[in-house]
């Protein structure tokens, strides 16, 4: 090989070597990165392992007790209140967070609780009554039948009346008069929303002149009257309205249950005919379509509603909802729970539906939890640390996709670093065998130079 060629395999050689030098250095870089990511992805499954859920005291099996992970609906509903305590959720500012269906209940009945109740249904049953009368005055009872029930209806009022403090005569202690005049009577009013604008039969907003021909009285919409008596005792068939006119929670709750009862009774065909009322204005009272309160369970159903009822009033409420037109129509009281994509698919960032960001609400202090005393009849404070059906605990399936991440991470890692060590162990041969080449190359090189100076020497 002459000098020439010789000096430029030479520098072709050179040129090589500092390739593969370059890119063993960059490979090791590539596992020093490894290295680094082996590190975090440890340091990650070990904090895994501390991850810690919460669960709650939901009943018992036999002596056992049975705790479910938290979530909204576990904390709220019906079985949780019957078996332990009954919680309600609230903000910072006290307000209590109700599902978008009881908002809506509420929203419509304008503050009053037999109209929330006939606009509450749920899987366990509704709409809801405080009415525990079967009979109806629709004629298709016996005379004894209709005298036992407007017998109760009167007995209910004189409760009420009692209760503020009214005195009723001998007179006005009948339930039916001799004409067959009832005491009591039921009035139908249109709905109204809780501004005082009229609904139609589908909840929508409509205007005084429409609500002529398109408004509509749900049950629970309306009011009482009692018949006035001429000096000698006798209905005169006029009626006088029965305003609320207490003060303390029974004489409330002593007034609404004989709304409901007389609503009940009196919220017939019959009686709209007999006053020439619109069938398709004026909605009539079912009794097979409404839970009554007839025995212990619906009782207590009502007593649940009740308390969320008398705590939305007392409290504010809000909800979420997925409509934007919902929320931004009634900011104070809906909000906009946006729907995004997580590794699971779609995921609701409500906590009403998603149980890890009602945890988290909890755990920051963002949303709060109350119980319902029975002894002082209110809701009092309490939280997830110091409540004795809460507690904190392992949480074994978020540990076990930890660990199985873990693994799947550390088998990727090892298999980049094994393809890593392949390139590195190709690397070190093609540069012994470069540097072997090297070498011989520059021997020869260096000769030549050598006899070339002996030569002009």
């Amino acid at each position: 090989m002459g000098m020439a060629a010789s000096q430029a395999r030479l520098l072709s050689i050179t040129a090589r070597l500092t390739n593969n030098e370059n890119s063993g250095q960059s490979i090791s870089y590539s596992k020093q990165r490894l290295a680094d990511q082996t590190q975090q992805i440890t340091n990650e499954y070990n904090e895994a392992l501390n991850t810690t859920k919460l669960t709650v005291l939901t009943g018992f099996n036999g002596s056992d007790a049975t705790y479910t992970d938290i979530s909204y609906d576990t904390m709220t509903n019906k079985q949780m209140a019957a078996n332990t305590k009954q919680y309600v959720v609230t903000d910072t500012k006290g307000r209590i967070l109700v599902t978008e269906d009881i908002a809506n209940a509420y929203k419509k009945s304008n503050g009053n609780y037999n109209q929330f109740l006939a606009n509450i249904s749920d899987k366990e049953g509704g709409p809801y009554t405080q009415s525990d009368l079967k009979v109806q005055d629709n004629g298709t009872y016996n005379n004894a039948d209709l005298i036992d029930a407007s017998q109760k209806i009167h007995e209910a009022w004189d409760k009420y009346f009692a209760s503020v403090g009214i005195e009723c005569s001998d007179d006005e202690h009948k339930g039916i008069y001799d004409d067959g005049t009832y005491r009591f009577k039921w009035n139908n009013v249109l709905d109204t929303n809780d501004k005082g604008e009229y609904l139609d039969k589908d909840g929508k907003v409509i205007t005084a002149d429409e609500a002529k021909t398109k408004g509509y009285s749900s049950v629970g919409s309306g009011y009482a009257s009692w018949a006035v008596l001429d000096k000698n005792g006798e209905p005169t068939g006029e009626y006088t309205p029965i305003n609320y006119e207490g003060t303390t929670e029974e004489s409330r709750e002593l007034f609404d249950y004989a709304m409901a009862i007389t609503e009940s009774f009196m919220r017939t065909e019959k009686n709209l005919k007999a006053e020439g009322k619109s069938a398709e204005m004026n909605e009539v009272f079912d009794p097979k379509k409404y839970t009554l309160n007839l025995d212990a369970g619906n009782k207590a159903d009502l007593n649940y509603y009740k308390n969320i009822f008398s705590k939305m009033q007392s409290s504010g409420y809000f909800t979420y909802t997925n409509t934007p037109a919902t929320a931004k129509d009634d900011p104070e009281h809906y909000k906009y729970a946006s729907v995004g994509t997580g590794t699971a698919g779609n995921v609701q960032k409500s906590p009403l539906k998603d149980n890890t960001v009602f945890e988290a609400a909890l755990r920051d202090g963002s949303l709060r939890l109350e119980y319902y005393s029975t002894t002082s009849k209110s809701f009092k404070t309490t939280t997830i640390s110091e409540d004795n059906c809460i507690q904190e605990v392992s949480d074994e399936r978020a540990i076990a996709r930890a660990e199985s991440k873990y693994n799947q991470d550390m088998a990727d890692l090892e298999n980049q670093d094994k393809k890593l060590d392949l390139e590195l162990k190709k690397l070190d041969t093609e540069h012994s065998a470069l540097q072997t080449e090297y070498d011989s190359v520059k021997n020869v090189v260096d000769k030549n130079v050598e006899s070339s100076f002996k030569t002009f020497g």
